[in-house]
């Protein structure tokens, strides 16, 4: 089963769109969904051009294809367990949200908060992820715990902050604070990034560039290789007698 929603032009194109309902699993029982903009509840059909292709019984075998102004929908996945959302373009803030199953893949760059706390499943976006990708929500004691996320692009700040499982990828550059207090998962940057690990406590965070800011709370220990990179390895946060690892190209301390 395909259902594709073409986002309709919009005159006050600048208000978001909370589309929380907009997962897999709703369009089983047909399209007869609301969002919200702003104030005002408005029904799927309002906001969409929608078409649906074959059916289906399970989530599993539901993909949702989202086209158009997408960057203006929040929240986009949120609770999802199972089928595929794709989306063409930009997508807003908190897609995939606590998402338990099956796959999102956005084609174009995702805002803040992508995959927050995310315990399973699959995100993919091809083009750069803003910040607090794959952390938890201000406030919380713990980010993603399960699942994949990989980033084509770059990731802003707080990347993965207090992760406790899952695996997250990001083939570009990260911003600050790449994976801070992270309790467990593992996080690979395979570009530069600034003050990684900050605080962490376990897990296991990669650096196959230079970790700008380098914080001097990690023990060196030796050198290793991992997927055909040679990396120095380093064990803290000691300031939080962290047993995390921390694996680097190169570093540079703060001055």
């Amino acid at each position: 089963m395909k259902v594709t929603l073409a986002m309709k032009p919009a005159a006050r194109s600048f208000i978001p769109i909370e589309a929380e309902s907009i997962v897999p699993k709703n369009f089983l029982d047909g399209t007869d969904l609301l969002v919200w903009r702003g104030n005002r509840e408005l029904r799927l059909d309002e906001v969409f051009s929608v078409s649906v292709e074959g059916d289906a019984d399970r989530a599993e075998d539901v993909e949702v294809v989202l086209s158009g102004e997408t960057s203006r929908l929040k929240r986009v996945g949120e609770y999802m367990d199972g089928g595929r959302i794709t989306i063409l373009g930009n997508i807003g803030m908190h897609c995939g949200n606590f998402m338990s199953g099956g796959t999102i893949e956005v084609h174009g760059n995702a805002d803040g908060w992508l995959g927050r706390e995310m315990a399973g499943g699959t995100i993919v976006c091809r083009g750069d992820a803003a910040d607090y990708c794959a952390s938890g929500y201000r406030g919380g004691r713990k980010g993603m715990t399960g699942g994949t996320v990989e980033v084509f692009g770059r990731a802003g700040d707080f990347l993965a902050e207090s992760i406790a499982g899952g695996t997250v990828t990001v083939h570009g550059n990260a911003g600050d604070m790449a994976g801070a207090e992270m309790r467990g998962g593992t996080l690979v940057v395979h570009g530069d990034c600034r003050r990684p690990g900050a605080n962490m406590k376990e897990g296991s965070c990669y650096v196959y560039g230079t970790a700008q800011g380098m914080l001097p709370t990690f023990r060196k220990i030796g050198t290793v290789q991992h997927e055909g990179h040679t990396l120095i390895r380093f064990a803290g946060d000691i300031a939080n007698r962290g047993k995390g690892n921390l694996f680097v190209k190169d570093y540079e301390y703060l001055d």
